[in-house]
């Protein structure tokens, strides 16, 4: 979410939100709409280091396995975000042309303006508690909400590193999948992290959640390489390659 350019994926129950305008709420979800029934056991997580991930990706990055980018800091700016729709014309696989519908928001000043909020507000991921969006972006006021972060669909544990408005809510432990995180000087990373990166005391990370398959990196499609470094096949939903990625990673961008 830096600035000027548009953010993508975002997964299930911690929220990314906006802050403080009143909230966009969607009339009538049911618990389970926005559910992308992720992994079966956070123990199950894959659990490459994370030097397999700086071998394992294109000789292009060299040993780098996240990217950063300045935040956008003119709290001059309002409103806080701006949505764009589109629509876009494609050829299937029959040869027949297809529409395609979308949206992006781009935000500004992000450090000010962007949290990662558990599931239901405060100890949301203590208490294991499951919220759609809607609810959880009243707790804040929201401006923009969209679904963030993985949980256990068994148990409401949430999964992955969650870091809210500079408070560690709990960490992978080094398990490898790709992160979104605002450190405190406004820099906005995206990509995979060590244990290091995360605990990192001097510029600490004051938003941070965890998700599946990096779609984009630098205009780049990614996802072919997310695959070998992630192979997460636990899904509840199926292999990462053949269900995961295909059915349901197109479903969010659609």
């Amino acid at each position: 979410m830096a600035a000027r350019r548009s953010v993508g994926n975002v997964f299930i129950n911690i929220l990314i939100v906006l802050w403080p305008v009143q909230a966009y709420i969607s009339p009538g979800p049911s618990l389970d709409d926005d559910m992308l029934l992720p992994f079966s056991s956070f123990k199950k997580w894959p659990r490459h280091s994370h030097r397999h991930v700086r071998d394992c990706q294109p000789v292009i990055f060299g040993n780098t396995t996240h990217e950063t980018f300045p935040g956008h800091t003119d709290s001059s700016v309002v409103p806080p975000s701006t949505t764009r729709y589109f629509v876009t014309t494609f050829v299937d696989s029959h040869g027949l042309a297809r529409h395609g519908y979308g949206h992006y928001t781009v935000v500004d000043n992000p450090l000010k303006t962007v949290s990662v909020v558990e599931p239901g507000g405060p100890n949301g991921c203590i208490d294991r508690r499951r919220n759609t969006v809607v609810k959880t972006s009243q707790v804040r006021s929201c401006y923009t909400a969209v679904n963030a972060g993985f949980f256990n669909t068994q148990t409401g544990a949430c999964l992955g590193n969650v870091v809210t408005d500079g408070r560690r809510v709990q960490d992978s432990g080094g398990i490898q999948n790709v992160n979104f995180g605002i450190r405190k000087d406004g820099t906005i990373v995206v990509g995979y992290l060590s244990e290091l990166d995360v605990l990192q005391e001097d510029n600490p990370f004051v938003q941070l959640v965890t998700g599946v398959i990096w779609l984009v990196r630098n205009g780049t499609v990614y996802v072919n390489e997310s695959k070998i470094t992630e192979c997460a096949d636990v899904q509840e939903t199926g292999t990462l390659s053949r269900t995961y990625v295909n059915l349901l990673l197109v479903m969010t961008r659609n």
